[in-house]
């Protein structure tokens, strides 16, 4: 199947905080303003809990309306190095930087004492007549934000996605016209369909990152947000079209039901495995070792190359049935996994790796390389 075309004439993108359009889609904007495209760019909050880069304006953090008007300003300036933007802030109510914590599993989390006017705070209800009406009024023929993950996990990107795909179902329910096309925005290792950016867009993105001078440190060939994590201008940003239908987040699970006969094809060649003993004096467990280490891998290598654990959760689940039943006595007496040591290892031994990758924050290859680069 060819890859989706993203040419749009009026393109609308949703954001969560100031600095968002110009560090996830700044490439897109540029581009798109050169090919002489409308564009606009609607703001769900004005970035009010934002933590500053430069120590003459720590002053701001805490205080939530000089922050926001602050940073408010810095999107004004970055909009006006992309040339001819529009631009707007969600109108019904003003919603507030949610914020971030990151949790005891090391993922980021909403903070445990949630701001009652928080963006993802608000029901997704009333953020989705925000953004319809907007899009009603721009009439865009694409629409575009963060993926249903919200990218590295804030939840006000997550907000974003949620309330941006109700915003588009309801227009397509109320026949308001042609619907727009949705895309997101892809993160490594995902699939996308189309990469934007080169030299000319990667001068544009640099002048609109250095307008957010609160919140991005700038350097001649890269920028960071994080330290130690800096990104080239030049690194184009990847799209993907995106279903807009409700049960599109299922799509990930679903796809992943390959993994539950492999549990079940795993448990029986570790069961036939964790009994064969190396024909040596010391007698080593060979076998276990082997089917140990077979599991570890099969487990780390679905962490590595898919983003989502689901296909993960069903390996565990296929193999743990399968190894409770082979651990029972069968109708012909037969008992394919001892309650000695060796089945006793095998057994909690296999199912305690697949828990443990489960588990564990974050297993991610570029970041063991020197050379590795990401958002925030």
């Amino acid at each position: 199947m060819a890859k989706a075309k993203f040419n749009p004439k009026r393109l609308f993108i949703v954001h969560a905080h100031p600095d968002d359009e110009s560090l996830f889609t700044g490439h897109v904007i540029a581009d798109t303003v050169a090919k002489k495209a409308e564009v606009m760019v609607f703001t769900l909050t004005r970035g009010e809990r934002g933590k500053v880069k430069l120590d003459e304006l720590r002053a701001l953090e805490g205080n939530l309306q000089a922050m926001g008007s602050f940073r408010a300003t810095e999107l004004r300036e970055a909009l006006a190095a992309f040339g001819n933007v529009r631009h707007g802030f969600a109108g019904t109510r003003a919603y507030l930087d949610s914020g971030l914590r990151i949790n005891s599993m090391g993922k980021p989390a909403k903070p445990r004492d949630l701001d009652e006017m928080a963006l993802s705070a608000a029901a997704t209800s009333v953020i989705a007549d925000d953004i319809a009406k907007a899009i009603s009024d721009f009439n865009p023929d694409v629409v575009l934000t963060y993926n249903s993950r919200g990218g590295f996990g804030h939840p006000d990107h997550k907000m974003a996605f949620e309330a941006t795909s109700m915003a588009i179902r309801r227009i397509i329910k109320q026949k308001r016209g042609r619907a727009p096309e949705f895309w997101v925005i892809a993160e490594p290792r995902e699939r996308f369909d189309v990469e934007i950016g080169d030299a000319k867009t990667a001068l544009v993105k640099k002048a609109a990152l250095e307008a957010h001078a609160s919140q991005v440190a700038v350097h001649a060939e890269t920028y960071s947000v994080v330290p130690g994590k800096e990104i080239r201008y030049d690194r184009p940003e990847r799209l993907r079209r995106q279903s807009i239908s409700r049960f599109a987040h299922w799509k990930p699970f679903l796809s992943s039901f390959w993994a539950l006969p492999l549990g079940v094809l795993f448990a029986f060649a570790g069961t036939m495995l964790h009994q064969v003993r190396a024909n040596d004096p010391a007698q080593t467990q060979l076998g276990l070792i082997v089917a140990l280490i077979m599991t570890a891998s099969i487990a780390l290598g679905l962490r590595l190359m898919r983003r989502s654990r689901g296909a993960l959760y069903l390996l565990t689940a296929g193999l743990s049935a399968t190894i409770f039943w082979l651990s029972q006595r069968q109708p012909g007496g037969e008992l394919f996994i001892p309650g000695n040591d060796i089945g006793t290892f095998w057994a909690f031994g296999s199912i305690g790796i697949c828990a443990f990758i489960i588990l564990f924050p974050r297993v991610q290859p570029g970041a063991w390389r020197r050379s590795s680069r990401g958002h925030r």
